[in-house]
């Protein structure tokens, strides 16, 4: 018996053959569909566990699609999954408004696909968001915009939505900034004392956007704000990217408990989370930006080499070169648009980028297994010095796989093209870490990276991957 029942639609043939082709070899039931009517009469005539539209079809697009579908009882809940170009033009806050729980780019590939059908298939109930607000006008609202998706519940103010989080613990809350009684920063006071709600996500709601206010609500613990009055697409966004940034903690602690009561060995349980989740973390993190694609990978190369000439035993290497493949794991929480920005950033956009290093850490800080993951997450941007973030730690007191990781993430970041400039010339690169050496590098390792460069007379050394 297959693992489950899966209506593909779409007009790519090419596409549609391959997709059909790596569902199959994977046990589901594939069953497909070139227009929405023919989808609508299959999907009435037998129950299927998943929906996969593509986006872009004729005369209506997946979307289009997708809200008809939504309108028939029988059919509104199936879940679903959109394939998209590897780079969509189209705005898909629409999509997410109507319940699309993934975005899988094509060409697909088969890891991503079984890895987002895997998690869809799993999914049986909707996510849970506690929207809090005085005005009812407010809360209507959220229930018009967020009501397909999720599953919304609605208090009218603090102490109702207290007691609401007692009974049933909600995915996310959008609580109002002013409220009667008792205000927002009062009732997320008493939402951290509540047991198991110290990490709940909490946005708020609010019509102040100043940077005072900003100041005030992130100083509380918000994780975001959404500015009143609500702009669909935006808010989409931001409560998809939340909850997907709460999943992935969620499941990577998970993935490691699970596949630690399966394993015996430590080795083993090492080689199975960095073949089955790291990488898969790690490709993701790069592929949201073409220039900096392989990045991770050729950091944890550098990094690991660095640390077999320093003495390291195979065992600490290996450690290394895995916090090291994680150590921008929390650009996933940055917008693409300033990542990917070809010019130079603008103050706001460089602090939003430091951020990556206290997003990584909160993500990984749980990961019992291997102890390092955070470290070199947050304090790979400390500088020898002093100078560098999140908390200006110096010298010797900056942990030892981050002094490593700082070095050979420079290194990769010098000598790799870039959206706003080519690679470097070898010799400026040794001179940039020559003079780097006390400063923003550990002079120790700044010797071994120099070392290594020296030995390097073809400059093949930036091309490490290629040979992997």
């Amino acid at each position: 018996m297959g693992k489950g029942k899966i209506l593909l639609l779409g007009q790519d043939e090419v596409n549609l053959a391959m997709t059909e082709m790596i569902l199959s070899e994977f046990d589901y039931e594939v069953s497909t569909a070139t227009d929405g009517e023919e989808a609508v009469r299959l999907l009435t005539e037998s129950r299927h566990d998943l929906l996969l539209i593509d986006v872009i079809m004729q005369p209506m697009n997946g979307i289009e699609i997708l809200e008809r579908i939504r309108e028939i009882p029988g059919l509104r809940d199936i879940n679903t999954i959109f394939l998209t170009a590897s780079s969509p033009r189209m705005d898909l806050s629409e999509a997410l408004r109507l319940g699309v729980l993934d975005f899988i780019p094509k060409p697909v590939l088969p890891e991503s696909l079984f890895a987002a059908v895997r998690q869809a298939m799993q999914k049986t109930v909707k996510e849970k968001i506690l929207a809090v607000d005085d005005d009812e006008m407010n809360l209507f609202t959220i229930q018009e915009i967020f009501g397909i998706r999720y599953d919304v519940r609605c208090a009218a103010s603090g102490a109702e939505a207290l007691r609401e989080i007692e009974r049933e613990r909600p995915d996310l809350v959008l609580l109002d900034f002013h409220m009667p009684e008792m205000d927002g920063i009062e009732v997320l006071q008493h939402i951290r004392d509540i047991d198991g709600c110290e990490n709940l996500p909490v946005v708020f709601l609010t019509a102040d956007t100043g940077a005072d206010t900003e100041a005030v609500l992130f100083e509380a613990g918000a994780m975001d704000f959404i500015a009143k009055p609500f702009v669909m697409q935006v808010a989409m966004q931001r409560i998809h990217r939340i909850l997907n940034l709460k999943h992935l903690q969620d499941s990577l602690q998970d993935e490691v408990d699970r596949k630690t009561s399966e394993l015996l060995d430590s080795n083993q349980r090492l080689k199975a989370l960095s073949d089955q989740i790291i990488h898969a973390l790690t490709s993701a993190v790069d592929t949201k930006d073409r220039y900096t694609n392989g990045h991770s990978e050729r950091v944890a190369e550098y990094a690991r080499e660095i640390s077999r000439r320093l003495g390291k035993s195979p065992k600490e290497t290996n450690e290394i070169y895995n916090i090291a493949l994680l150590h921008d794991i929390g650009k996933i929480g940055i917008s693409d648009a300033i990542i990917s920005k070809p010019s130079r950033l603008n103050d706001e956009e460089y602090e939003i980028i430091k951020s990556h290093t206290i997003k990584g850490y909160e993500i990984l800080k749980n990961i019992s297994e291997i102890p390092g993951l955070p470290i070199g997450a947050r304090w790979h941007h400390e500088r020898y010095d002093g100078t560098g973030y999140p908390d200006g730690k110096t010298g010797k007191d900056i942990p030892e796989v981050a002094r490593i990781i700082c070095i050979a993430d420079a290194y990769d970041a010098m000598s790799s093209d870039r959206s706003y400039r080519k690679a470097l010339p070898q010799a400026i690169v040794r001179e940039e870490i020559e003079q780097g050496k006390g400063v923003q590098f550990d002079p120790k390792i700044a010797d071994v990276m120099l070392q290594m460069i020296d030995e390097d007379t073809n400059y093949s050394l930036r091309g490490i991957m290629e040979s992997h």
